[in-house]
């Protein structure tokens, strides 16, 4: 299918746009003045005037099409325009394909976030959520969903220091690679020797974030430990610096380790984070189908997963997170129905139930088809029912590419047990400073809000060119703190 621009670069958006009905296709693109006279196209031209710009909207699946148009005002913002262009294409695919996105046409990754910010604009959820549901189209249930998500995050915005921020670490290892998984980690078997060069260098990332954070008067409101598979290598060292930088003399409200694969998981590991006052741990089994683990590569048992859950209860771990994937290859609605009710019968304080996203960087992206959306949304929805039943509330979401049924991912907890981290992390509302390979650093401030750093994503780069990334995060960081903006990094 071709997705064809004439007088404006908004192809991006459209793209994401028809990703929506059209999930796992590839696109060509053209630029020509007329959309293709034969063959499939998605097409948007904005021809402008002096005082005023026509925008001509098209599709056509197969031997059916849509056209409509209509007259915009001239210098319009790209992200009007970009609205504008969706409110007429997407009526069109909905009526070409027979398919109505549960999410309507929105496209980002934070609904919710966008939801605070149609009421602040508007000075009344209501209306922001009528907002939702009549220029957005999204259906009654998951605009209810997003205003119940941002009733439960309000208290935890509310209650964060004004000088806090959250620490992110990065352990881009694991034991062995998942087939869904499309994080940058790194076998041990295959990467094992880079570990001790990568001890050193977090050590110095660490006291570097540290002593820029103290600088500019701010405090560790959370750490989050994740990768990868943060507990495939020893956490003594990593904590103990953490510890020394971030943690000594002041209450975290939270401190998250993604212990992550129960095959990773040792009665050693975790009274090492006991000892270092972590309070948030993740055992994810994913599925409670033998069957299902085995196909997604995963190399533990259903029963392994429980018996870690119970060691981690027997130890002390009071905060337990356990995630889930729907839709994944040999999963079926029953299977899944029996995964969620074994897990709320556990009883863990939160639960994280996602949608298989497809990614190119996953082995699942060139051998599998996307999972039947039906399938997805129904066991979805049990998800919804049973845990909300069990005691939990949604309380984060957020969503991806390529995801099945077009869905999201949903963080449940009981009351008390939301992750922090999660939520401000999320909702773009705290600065995040990453230390590691693949760590992002999001800085609240600037002419944008926000501003991003990244590291380098593989270790391999992240150990070569060390020196002089550390060299020149820190003259950004300290630009970005200081009130200072991406213009001034670059000059």
């Amino acid at each position: 299918m071709v997705i064809h621009t004439y007088g404006h670069g908004r192809t991006y958006e459209m793209e994401a746009l028809l990703k929506l009905f059209r999930p796992a296709e590839k696109f060509a693109f053209s630029t020509e003045p007329n959309p293709p006279a034969e063959g499939e196209y998605f097409s948007a031209v904005l021809l402008s005037s002096e005082d005023t710009v026509r925008l001509i909207c098209g599709v056509r699946l197969g031997t059916e099409s849509r056209s409509g148009e209509k007259q915009l005002p001239a210098g319009i913002p790209n992200n009007i325009l970009d609205r504008e262009i969706s409110g007429l294409l997407y009526p069109m695919l909905c009526a070409l394909t027979g398919l109505r996105p549960q999410w309507g046409m929105l496209t980002g990754i934070r609904p919710v976030n966008l939801l605070r910010k149609f009421t602040e604009r508007t000075g009344s959820l209501a209306q922001a959520m009528d907002d939702f549901r009549n220029i957005w189209h999204v259906t009654e249930e998951k605009t209810q969903l997003a205003a119940d998500i941002l009733a439960v995050q309000q208290p935890i915005l509310d209650a964060a220091p004004k000088n806090g921020v959250g620490i992110y670490m990065s352990v881009p290892f694991c034991p062995t690679r998942c087939k869904y998984c499309s994080f940058v980690s790194n076998s041990v078997a295959q990467m094992g020797k880079l570990i001790p060069e990568y001890y050193k260098c977090i050590a110095q990332e660490i006291d570097l974030v540290g002593r820029i954070a103290a600088d500019f008067g701010l405090t560790a409101d959370s750490i989050y430990i994740g990768g990868g598979t943060p507990t495939s290598i020893d956490l003594y060292q990593p904590l103990d610096w953490l510890e020394r930088n971030f943690a000594v003399g002041q209450p975290l409200r939270e401190y998250t380790v993604e212990a992550g694969r129960p095959d990773t998981i040792t009665r050693e590991n975790l009274r090492v984070m006991r000892q270092f006052g972590v309070t948030r741990i993740s055992v994810n089994p994913q599925s409670f189908q033998d069957e299902v683990l085995k196909a997604a590569g995963r190399p533990h048992t259903a029963q392994d997963a429980v018996d870690k859950f119970l060691l981690a209860r027997e130890i002390g771990f009071d905060n337990i997170n356990m995630d889930f994937i729907a839709g994944l290859p040999a999963d079926t609605v029953q299977g899944f129905r029996e995964s969620i009710d074994r897990a709320a019968a556990l009883g863990p304080e939160s639960i994280t139930v996602h949608c298989l996203s497809l990614k190119k960087a996953a082995d699942f992206y060139q051998s599998l088809a996307m999972p039947d959306a039906e399938a997805v949304s129904e066991m979805v929805d049990y998800a919804y029912r049973t845990l909300t039943a069990a005691g939990y509330r949604p309380y984060y979401l957020y969503r991806q590419k390529n995801m099945a049924a077009n869905l999201e991912n949903v963080g449940y907890a009981k009351p008390g047990f939301e992750s922090a981290y999660n939520v401000m992390m999320m909702d773009d509302s705290q600065t995040i400073l990453g230390i590691g390979a693949g760590a992002s650093t999001k800085v609240l401030g600037g002419k944008r809000g926000i501003e991003r750093l990244t590291e380098c994503k593989y270790p391999y780069d992240y150990l070569a060119r060390f020196d002089e990334l550390m060299e020149e995060k820190e003259r950004q960081l300290r630009i970005l703190l200081g009130g200072g903006s991406a213009e001034e990094n670059d000059a």
